[in-house]
């Protein structure tokens, strides 16, 4: 492990401190947009450029990261969906992780299940152990300290308790009104409640990034062999067992499987003539087939993970019984599938209901690459990162997909055939679907389901979104492509808008 120098840490500091300062200009009182983009690619330069300024060497192969940081860090400027917005954060910041984690010598191709989990729960202490260590050498000032311990002491006192002083001081000014000029006629500044949060903010995270830049320069390797040896499970689970269980399992899915070809493929009438309603049998049941897909995945992930193996390799019967079983779910899956895009025929699209259409079709993808690793012996490293894979794909595809304009979209598109649009969903959606609600503006002499007439309510729900987005794009910090096309769509056609609100 290298060891930075005490000049070294200062500079950190510096660069930690300049980045908690623009942390506060990006974000405090602001609406999240294009600056989260420009935060996080400052991060990412300061990072390489203090791995050249230092010379500190690393490994190269993290330079994969920086594609998919930057994509989804840039989507939280692009997208307005709440639900792509959070979902962007984490999938930026978790990458982030995975990037420290593999300069400090933990690349993605070792790590297991357990390995994400631990290194989101215990990175984030090694930080905060990494921020108090360089703060404790950054305190011992020169040699002349290092020999008189009072005299550091005292200089580590006075720097500690100065943030807490300022800190307390704001709070409590902001408590008491005759304290509070007090303190201003002593230092001749206006104190306020927004100060305290402010300078919290920017001491929080200098201190953060103190600790994430020298914990990641000093525990940086070139050649990252952290692989642990995965050891011979201790337990074994029986081909005699395993063939009773999914033999068994695969009779029960079987005879599923034949009622859904019977009745869930054949059509409404075949539903609708044992005296269920259609809506009622495609809604009946989907949550449950789902949980047994998800339970069935675990139970053979476990058997093939336990089972006896010959010569590293799976008995013939089991590969068959396991990758009938996977068949076999898949179309119950696809039953699922089909339930839930009939209901959406029904009633139209929602963001849950799509999300849980996509999360079907991953988990299919996961189950068909369960498969794989059954029938060739794929090791577990390559197991685990093809699911890390396959969840990073997950969200780029649903970002390009664009959800609210989607279901916007589809919504709409059903209501020329059914004459049936649920406008309070739509109001609903972020500004990515505006362009297509801008749509229903000419839909003149025509009712929601409400009853109410269907291009006033359009009107009126762009008419509050144009109040809305105004007050996000008055800072370039929380400039948003969707909320300036929303805005751009409705100064399109105020006029009608105003016309038809008044």
């Amino acid at each position: 492990m290298q060891t930075l120098s005490t000049k070294n840490i200062y500079i950190v500091g510096l660069v930690a401190l300049v980045l908690g300062l623009l942390f506060n200009y990006c974000f405090f009182d602001k609406q999240v947009g294009i600056s989260f983009f420009i935060y996080i690619a400052l991060l990412l330069f300061v990072l390489f450029g203090l791995f050249g300024f230092l010379k500190v060497d690393y490994n190269k192969a993290v330079w994969w990261y920086l594609p998919p940081i930057l994509f989804f860090s840039a989507m939280i400027g692009i997208r307005d969906s709440m639900f792509l917005m959070f979902w962007n954060f984490v999938v930026t910041v978790s990458l982030l992780f995975l990037m420290t984690s593999h300069i400090a010598g933990k690349s993605l191709k070792d790590y297991l299940l357990f390995d994400y989990i631990k290194t989101a729960v215990m990175l984030p202490f090694f930080v905060i152990a990494k921020g108090f260590d360089a703060l404790g050498r950054m305190l011992t000032v020169g040699k002349g300290l290092k020999e008189n311990q009072k005299s550091s002491q005292i200089i580590k006192g006075i720097v500690i308790t100065l943030p807490f002083l300022v800190l307390f001081l704001v709070l409590l000014s902001s408590a008491d009104l005759v304290f509070n000029r007090l303190v201003s006629n002593l230092f001749s500044f206006n104190i306020n409640p927004s100060t305290a949060v402010q300078v919290f903010l920017v001491l929080f995270f200098t201190f953060i990034w103190i600790g994430s830049y020298v914990y990641i320069l000093e525990k940086s390797v070139t050649k990252p062999d952290n692989r642990a040896i995965v050891k011979p499970a201790e337990y074994k689970f029986g081909n005699i067992e395993a063939g009773i269980l999914l033999g068994t399992l695969n009779f029960l899915f079987l005879v599923f499987v034949i009622i859904q070809i019977k009745y869930l493929f054949a059509g409404q009438s075949a539903i609708t003539n044992l005296g269920f309603t259609y809506a009622e049998y495609t809604h009946k049941g989907f949550a449950e087939m789902i949980f047994t897909a998800l339970l069935s995945f675990g139970l053979i992930f476990g058997v093939e993970k336990y089972i006896e193996k010959k010569e590293n390799s799976h008995a013939g019967f089991f590969k068959f019984l396991s990758g009938l079983m996977i068949v076999l779910l898949l179309v119950i899956m696809s039953s699922a599938f089909m339930r839930l895009n009939l209901y959406e025929q029904a009633y139209g699209f929602t963001l849950l209901r799509l999300l849980v259409q996509g999360f079907i079709l991953w988990l299919a993808v996961i189950f068909l690459w369960l498969g794989y690793k059954i029938m060739f012996m794929a090791n577990e490293y390559t197991f685990t990162f093809g699911i890390f894979f396959s969840v990073i794909v997950f969200f780029f595809i649903f970002n390009l997909l664009n959800p609210d304009a989607f279901i916007a979209q589809k919504n709409i598109g059903q209501f020329a055939k059914q004459g049936k649009l649920d406008t309070l969903y739509l109001s609903e959606l972020s500004a990515d679907a505006v362009p297509e609600i801008s749509s229903l503006l000419n839909t003149t002499g025509t009712k929601d389901k409400y009853g109410k007439n269907l291009s006033k309510t359009a009107a009126e729900i762009l008419m509050a979104d144009k109040e809305k987005y105004s007050k996000y794009q008055k800072s370039w910090q929380s400039h948003n492509y969707s909320r300036k096309a929303a805005l751009v769509f409705i100064n399109e056609n105020l006029e009608t808008i105003t016309n038809l609100t008044q």
